[in-house]
């Protein structure tokens, strides 16, 4: 029983694209239009590479907009879309019980406000996405591994800029409500005593007017 149900979760998306084959024509509420507002909410599954902590452990928000500009309705290109938009987004770390017991008290929390430029693939019900983000860091949080809040001795230590490379795919079950999924990483550092980056994984909600 359990294959056959794997198999009919497998073979959902591709009837819905059998159904709508110009899907990727009417994404949104007007054909016409020749940009695409996108509201996103979701949350962070994210973690600090080289801060001897493993896992997607720290649990963060993530919300914002973006806005796609269609190029050409009636060509191929017109499946390319580039797009810009902003977004504040919770980074960071925490230990979970596989860690060491000395790092069980260590919690990083970083909030950066995000500029991401996109270049999206539209194919039916799918828009697969790649791009880079510039971040401006907002608001740091650091526990050291004695439970001790550091956070105002250690923020002079972090770096407030950030490049990010996104890359991800949302699949629309409607015209207008979809769902996101974006694995980000850090290109730069987080602080300047050690090599340090962010990496993520978002889940989303994304809604194209």
């Amino acid at each position: 029983m359990t294959k056959y149900i794997g198999l009919l979760l497998f073979l959902i998306p591709f009837s819905l694209l059998a159904q709508d084959e110009d899907a990727e024509r009417r994404i949104g509420s007007s054909e016409d239009a020749r940009f695409r507002a996108t509201f996103l909410l979701g949350m962070n599954a994210a973690q600090i590479d080289g801060d001897d902590l493993a896992g997607f452990n720290k649990v963060g928000l993530n919300v914002g907009g973006q806005v796609n500009i269609v190029l050409d309705r009636n060509d191929w290109v017109g499946r390319f879309q580039p797009s810009v938009g902003i977004a504040f987004s919770q980074k960071g770390s925490r230990p979970n019980n596989n860690d060491p017991s000395g790092l069980q008290s260590q919690r990083f929390s970083l909030s950066y406000a995000q500029i991401p430029v996109m270049i999206n693939y539209v194919d039916h019900r799918l828009m697969f996405s790649a791009g880079f983000a510039y971040g401006q860091l907002v608001n740091s949080k650091f526990i050291d591994n004695n439970g001790i809040d550091v956070s105002e001795s250690a923020s002079e230590n972090y770096n407030k800029a950030d490049v990010s490379f996104i890359g991800g795919a949302t699949f629309y079950a409607t015209n207008n409500i979809g769902l996101n999924i974006n694995w980000e990483r850090s290109l730069t550092t987080v602080n300047n005593i050690g090599w340090q980056v962010n990496r993520l994984i978002s889940f989303k909600v994304a809604y194209t007017f």
